[in-house]
């Protein structure tokens, strides 16, 4: 591993003071358990590590005004053990249960989740459906995206050189909201995700089987995270009453996934799994009384 220049910043604007000296030369470290990998490996060409570990403004999860906001340095396990999140935010906390081991959870960051911009990476499918917005910072300003326009590609985002993410931030779910997070990996835990399909939804009264109000997201399916937009119209122009019609709808995400075939999982296998995954979640929900699964 190469020798490299270590720096720490204790507030945000230290950290920018920081990225904007060294732009394309530095790369944050959090949690690190993705980075060290990298560094191990020699995959790293920036010569400046900047740790943001202990900036304090960067860490908490907090309710304002309807909307929940995670802050950057926030850990999964945090994030499961947040009666906020579990109230109001449960689409994303059941993808952070599915994050690696106790171990990752404990140091791994949501923020480093969303930066890193895997399309398999769990969370980021959740943070979709439940139309999460980004703020981000410079020295020069700030600006907030959404959670859809941030990633370009693998491993690639519209985040700036001199850039810090500093708040990820998401309206509450609604009562008459439900919705759910299902993940296939090559085994039960440990797992980079094969595929994953995330799903919120407005029901139109008590009693009824009809939505007017649907969000669908699929993971490693495509270079991004992508919205199945054709079963969020079926799901809205449809009603939910019989198995059938919900395995019609859910067969349409065969529509809305371009994968690859790779060491994880072949096209036609992640394309049908795709199905399956949307088809089971639904079909969970609606034996429950469209309720969340506790």
């Amino acid at each position: 591993m190469k020798a490299l220049n270590y720096l720490r910043a204790d507030t945000i604007d230290s950290a920018l003071q920081y990225l904007d000296e060294f732009k394309q030369d530095i790369r944050i470290i959090a949690g690190g358990t993705d980075l060290v990998v990298r560094l191990k490996q020699d995959m790293v060409k920036e010569n400046n590590i900047l740790d943001i570990s202990r900036i304090k403004e960067l860490n908490g999860i907090f309710r304002e005004n309807g909307t929940i906001h995670v802050l950057p340095l926030t850990t999964h396990t945090d994030i499961l053990e947040s009666e906020v999140i579990d109230k109001y935010a449960f689409i994303l906390r059941e993808a952070c249960a599915t994050i690696g081991s106790p171990q990752i959870r404990n140091r791994g960051t949501l923020g480093g989740n969303i930066v890193n911009a895997s399309p398999a990476g769990d969370s980021i499918s959740a943070l979709f459906v439940q139309t999460a917005k980004l703020k981000l910072k410079s020295i020069n300003g700030e600006r907030v995206v959404s959670i859809e326009e941030f990633f370009t590609g693998p491993g690639k985002t519209i985040l700036k050189p001199n850039e810090l993410l500093v708040d990820i931030f998401m309206p509450e779910l609604e009562e008459n909201e439900t919705g759910f997070f299902k993940k296939l990996g090559q085994r039960d835990a440990l797992a980079i995700s094969v595929l994953n399909v995330a799903v919120k939804m407005r029901r139109r009264g008590a009693g009824t089987n009809t939505f007017d109000r649907a969000v669908v997201a699929f993971g490693a399916v495509a270079p991004t995270v992508v919205r199945g937009r054709r079963v969020e119209n079926a799901i809205i122009s449809s009603s939910l009453d019989s198995s059938k019609q919900i395995h019609y709808i859910a067969r349409l995400a065969f529509r809305e996934v371009s994968p690859i075939s790779d060491i994880r999982a072949s096209l036609k296998y992640r394309q049908d799994m795709s199905i399956n995954l949307l088809y089971e979640g639904l079909l969970d929900l609606r034996a429950n009384d469209w309720k969340r699964k506790t």
